[in-house]
């Protein structure tokens, strides 16, 4: 019998399999997930004894997520220790429900952290890890039953924001303001409408992954992705406008007044009302205590700039995250008439299933058969 066992520098290497950002939401969630079973049922989610007791601890969870108010509250929250606590009157996300799919990601967190830590030493089975099952037939009904909740509400997807929205957005930004937030939020907005990248592939881009070219334009080579995570990698065209809501142009002023020559393009500004110009207050030069590489801003902190800023253009909020950007932009896309096949190559789509979610709704009244006859 021959036995081998995974080397160090395999394990090194089999740390970046997943994406920053996704590790980072992965760590969110499973120290929530600790600190609600602590609370609710005195016991850590490590303390189980077998899969059927795990399975039971996370239908309960994902059950308490989705319809206790105090779970709501917890959205907007986060048990990390180098996050800010904020109130309840604070949280923009205490008002409604987890997501189905939201809901989902929690799951495979929980899932993942199961698979990958052994069992404390107050379980019958210490040292052993559980093989977690996502398909487990109470985890299965469980979350069956919060998807049928969902459509029985008609609890859709982010809000989308089209080109219009987004001028009054950069129209409600002083005009050649001089406060960091303002010239960082500006790019931030701009660059996730144009680029159609999801929230994680913004975060997620460094200032090596631009490319500019001699037209004015700048390409973003996108590392990794939710459809891409073996890190084959895609272009992303930012184009140059001749007006004021160009993403070329906010960037390279952001990137110019920031001082970013490598890392994160986009940072956490601490708040002021004297010094907006100090370049101390944009937070570059924090390390991950893990990966000792630079830390971006948070997907959390881009979901709360938007809001505010959309807030402040006079627009309704609800429903809006740094998702919204996205589908806008596949949206405005398709109201254009723009073939399904370039939305892709600019969205990073794998199939059209789910540009046709997007735009469906909204596409009705333009494009409806019924009304061409």
């Amino acid at each position: 019998m021959v036995k081998i066992k995974i080397d160090r520098e395999t394990k090194e290497l089999q740390k970046n399999a997943q994406s920053f950002v996704t590790k980072n939401n992965y760590d969110g969630d499973w120290l929530k997930f600790i600190s609600y079973s602590k609370n609710i049922h005195n016991c850590h989610p490590l303390d189980v004894d077998d899969n059927d007791s795990a399975y039971a601890l996370v239908s309960n969870y994902i059950r308490w997520i989705y319809e206790d108010v105090e779970g709501k509250i917890l959205k907007g929250l986060s048990e990390k220790e180098h996050r800010k606590k904020v109130s309840q009157t604070q949280n923009p996300y205490y008002k409604s429900n987890y997501k189905a799919s939201t809901v989902q990601r929690i799951l495979a967190a929980i899932t993942y952290n199961y698979r990958n830590h052994q069992l404390s030493y107050k379980s019958e089975n210490a040292g052993k890890s559980i093989i977690f099952d996502r398909q487990n037939i109470e985890i299965n009904k469980t979350i069956s039953s919060i998807v049928r909740k969902d459509k029985a509400k008609k609890v859709g997807q982010a809000k989308e924001l089209l080109k219009k929205d987004i001028i009054k957005i950069i129209n409600s930004i002083k005009i050649n303001s001089e406060d960091l937030a303002d010239i960082r939020d500006e790019a931030l907005i701009l660059i996730g409408f144009y680029s159609f990248c999801r929230r994680s592939e913004i975060l997620d881009m460094n200032y090596e992954d631009l490319n500019f070219h001699n037209d004015g334009s700048i390409t973003v080579y996108i590392k990794y992705s939710k459809t891409d995570q073996k890190g084959e990698g895609r272009n992303v065209l930012l184009p140059l406008k001749d007006d004021r809501y160009c993403p070329v142009k906010s960037l390279k002023k952001w990137v110019e007044v920031a001082q970013i020559v490598s890392g994160p393009l986009f940072y956490k500004i601490t708040k002021s009302k004297k010094n907006i110009t100090s370049l101390d207050r944009i937070k570059k030069y924090n390390l991950n205590k893990k990966t000792n590489l630079k830390i971006s801003l948070s997907d959390h902190s881009f979901n709360l700039i938007l809001k505010k800023r959309v807030i402040k253009a006079g627009l309704d909020d609800t429903d809006i995250s740094a998702h919204s950007l996205r589908i806008g932009a596949i949206t405005e896309a398709r109201n254009r008439g723009i073939p399904i096949h370039e939305i892709m190559a600019q969205s990073g789509h794998r199939t059209s299933q789910m540009i046709d979610h997007y735009t469906k709704i909204n596409n009705i009244q333009e494009t409806n058969a019924a009304k061409k006859i």
